[in-house]
């Protein structure tokens, strides 16, 4: 769309598990004719959970943050638009210090924030690319050891998205463990098929390089195919 012209601004969204408000994700959506991502923090719970005819939820569309902009589009926006931006309000807790007691507190401080989609409501050629969440998106914003968005969660929604492109490439995984392609391999499960076809490899794996004359058979760790995991 874009290396035609057809469009200025492309966003991709994907569907969330149970809501934009439980997710911290922004929707993308149209205010008064104008494309917008509204933020978790400026939609009410009552709205987050307002559902259509069918039972779904109506704001179940996730803004992944996945965006893609001609570079006329953005000259225009940093030259004569960027002024125009409104600021989001954000409260945070803070960690602080008593400067009396020295002991430790937090205070609710305000941040004032600017984002990358801001620019839609300038985009008079824009789209939206549904995509598919297990391919595209698992978001890390939480520490170690919660319930969701963490390290471990993002590091095993990975293994299963390239444990699916080795089984499409024609390889076989037996075992139990992890996988990872680096993106010196392959960006998208592209060019697998001569490194892993015909092949049963052993789980966990890391590819990190591609190997100059690629083994047949069963690989344990050789060239570039590593159980690093």
């Amino acid at each position: 769309y874009l290396r035609r012209g057809l469009v200025s601004v492309v966003a991709s969204q994907c569907s969330g598990s149970s809501g934009i408000n439980a997710e911290y994700g922004g929707v993308i959506c149209q205010c008064n004719g104008m494309w917008k991502v509204v933020e978790y923090s400026e939609i009410s719970l009552e709205t987050a959970h307002l559902k259509n005819e069918d039972g779904k939820l109506l704001f179940s569309q996730g803004n992944i943050c996945n965006h893609y902009f001609t570079t006329s589009f953005l000259e225009d926006m940093v030259q004569e638009k960027e002024k125009q931006l409104i600021h989001h309000v954000a409260k945070k807790n803070i960690p602080t210090i008593d400067g009396k007691t020295g002991n430790p507190g937090t205070v609710q401080g305000i941040k004032m924030e600017k984002f990358v989609f801001d620019v839609f409501q300038f985009a008079k050629r824009f789209t939206v690319l549904e995509v598919n969440r297990s391919d595209e998106f698992s978001p890390l914003k939480n520490g170690p050891g919660a319930k969701s968005c963490t390290p471990e969660i993002c590091r095993e929604d990975l293994s299963k998205l390239h444990k699916k492109w080795v089984l499409k490439a024609g390889g076989k995984l037996e075992g139990e463990g992890l996988c990872e392609i680096s993106p010196l391999v392959s960006v998208d499960g592209e060019g697998l098929d001569g490194l892993v076809a015909g092949k049963t490899l052993s789980l966990p794996v890391h590819m990190d390089s591609r190997p100059a004359q690629p083994t047949n058979g069963h690989s344990n760790g050789v060239n570039g195919l590593h159980s690093k995991l």
